[in-house]
């Protein structure tokens, strides 16, 4: 069902906490995430040109 959005409404919050100790490796730096390597790709909501 579509549906329209106004300008300024609240579509979603996020909340952000401090962490407790600096991590021992950032995230995607050793190559194993899951869109490491990945190229750019519209969602499949949009079709392509």
């Amino acid at each position: 069902m579509p549906f329209l959005l106004e300008d300024g409404q609240v579509v979603g919050r996020l909340a952000l906490e401090r962490i407790a100790a600096e991590p021992d490796v950032l995230y995607g730096t050793i190559g194993t995430s899951n869109s490491q390597g990945r190229a750019l790709k519209l969602s499949k909501h949009f079709r392509p040109a």
